[in-house]
């Protein structure tokens, strides 16, 4: 076009970096400026674009659970926040020029969730709208509900197309292991300021404990979270059997090993959660009836023995993650979690009541910043419990709370339309996928079933915990082409000369069926 108008191609180039070059120069002269950081970040997805719209998926599923934050954006959301929406509008750009779409049928659940979607931004509508600090609006809890909104979008981005056969088990990989880097925020505090430089990337919220438990309990959040989606990388590759596995000895003391720098945080739901998953993955593989139920048995008795032969020379935070067994550890650690403990159930019984006051409209997420800061200056003289700057910003440290304070009933019967449908889906496909990657499908259902007991039952936060149930299913359906139904799995090729076999089988851990 720019040849028959008679114009160099060098020319259109100049006309458009050089008043870009100088508009930026102009602009870094203020870098901390919100109008410099949007304004950068536009360039930057500018010239991401074409990797953008060819990657985007495999983005997402990379960056689902890493612990990185995107410094230059108001709140500084994580890395899967952004690209959730990020792939979801390059889908609806690619879908806008397509008479076919790409995305999978998982009609019941994306019902489920449009339903759950309604209920957030009627809540939200009528009770304060969505604004948060980051805006500079005196009402805060935008945060939140840009996680949930981000969930749920998440889903769709995830399902919006399959993922290729030849390159299932990298997806699969990458989608826990992306959660290593929350190990980096604590390292860097170890490292000293001279990296401190690395909290623009990597969120600081995870050092926290290693900077208030100075004096106490030496806590290692991020060595926590990092060391628990390794764990599950090893079981979803090889599952109890493979880790079991005497001829590969290596793989129990890698799983051992990781379970003893997870317990350096100091948090008894780590080792629930893994406990809990682990359990829920022997009795899918049917292993009760097996020889790995008395190796597993003999396992922990070993186990125990330890503990209470070598309890107090363990660290601090490793006897405060232990604490909720039957066994004597550290007074010093005892007292830091019965304190924890001790303030929850007062605020669970003072919320309990509560709840038929929001039973059909929702409290939602927005509450005063003054209340908030002047409610935290009050308990610092002593006049005011250590919980009730948490009441006001929401945290209740309970997983139906924190659904049925801010969304009601309705919400409720979202989350729980969305768990049944999401179960059946991950049952068909553990039941039915392909057996090239049922460990992964295996893996996921018991995944699922283990993180929705314990947010029932132990922890939760929704805002929190909904992208852990978006991102399970949602993997689930991309790496099955859909819901899988009786009769489509793919049973695996007989024997095969090494010339003819297929990438999948090549690249398929020795651990799958």
């Amino acid at each position: 076009m720019f040849r028959d108008l008679g114009l160099p191609r060098s020319l259109l180039i100049y006309g458009v970096c050089v008043p870009l070059a100088l508009l930026l120069g102009f602009l870094l002269a203020t870098p901390l400026d919100f109008s410099t950081m949007f304004f950068l970040a536009l360039v930057v997805v500018a010239l991401l674009m074409p990797i953008l719209l060819k990657w985007h998926h495999f983005f997402l599923v990379a960056s689902w659970n890493a612990a990185v934050i995107v410094f230059f954006l108001p709140g500084q959301p994580t890395l899967g926040t952004v690209m959730s929406m990020v792939s979801l509008l390059v889908y609806a750009l690619n879908r806008t020029m397509r008479q076919k779409s790409t995305a999978l049928d998982a009609k019941y659940i994306k019902l489920s969730l449009l339903f759950l979607l309604a209920v957030v931004l009627i809540t939200a509508k009528a009770t304060g709208g969505i604004s948060g600090r980051a805006l500079g609006s005196e009402s805060w809890g935008g945060r939140r509900y840009i996680s949930v909104l981000s969930a749920i979008a998440g889903f769709f981005a995830l399902t919006s197309q399959s993922i290729p056969k030849d390159r299932r088990w990298l997806y699969a990989s990458l989608f826990f292991l992306s959660g290593i880097t929350a190990v980096i925020s604590d390292l860097v505090y170890v490292a000293g300021p001279g990296f401190y430089f690395l909290y623009l990337v990597f969120p600081s919220q995870l050092a926290s404990l290693q900077v208030l438990s100075q004096e106490s309990v030496l806590r290692f959040s991020g060595f926590t979270w990092g060391s628990q989606v390794a764990i599950f990388y090893v079981l979803m590759r090889y599952g109890i059997r493979g880790t079991l596995d005497i001829a590969h000895p290596w793989r129990l003391v890698v799983f051992l090993s990781l379970v003893a720098f997870g317990t350096l945080g100091g948090f008894r739901s780590a080792l629930i959660t893994i406990s809990v998953v682990t359990i829920t993955l022997f009795i899918l593989e049917g292993l009760l009836v097996t020889r790995y139920f008395p190796i597993a048995l003999m396992a922990a008795a070993l186990f125990g023995v330890f503990l209470v032969g070598f309890m107090d020379r363990l660290p601090l935070a490793v006897q405060r993650s232990l604490s909720f067994l039957p066994i004597d550890i550290d007074p010093i650690a005892k007292m830091d979690a019965v304190a924890t403990l001790d303030w929850r159930f007062q605020m669970w019984r003072v919320m309990i009541p509560e709840i038929p006051r929001y039973f059909f409209l929702g409290k939602g997420y927005a509450f005063s910043a003054s209340d908030f800061l002047l409610t935290q200056e009050a308990i610092k003289r002593g006049l005011y419990t250590s919980y009730e700057d948490t009441l006001i910003a929401g945290d209740y440290h309970n997983g139906p709370l924190t659904l049925i304070i801010p969304f009601g009933i309705w919400g409720v019967i979202g989350f729980v339309w969305f768990c049944w449908v999401s179960l059946r889906a991950l049952h068909a496909n553990y039941r039915f996928g392909d057996l090239s990657i049922q460990n992964v499908n295996r893996f996921l259902y018991a995944y699922f079933i283990a993180r929705l007991f314990f947010y029932l039952v132990f922890y939760g936060q929704f805002d929190l915990d909904l992208s852990v149930f978006t991102g399970i299913v949602g993997l689930s359906i991309a790496l099955n082409n859909g819901i899988c139904r009786p009769g489509s799995a793919v049973p695996i090729a007989p024997a095969q000369s090494p010339e003819r076999k297929s990438d999948e089988v090549a690249l398929a851990p020795s651990g799958a069926p």
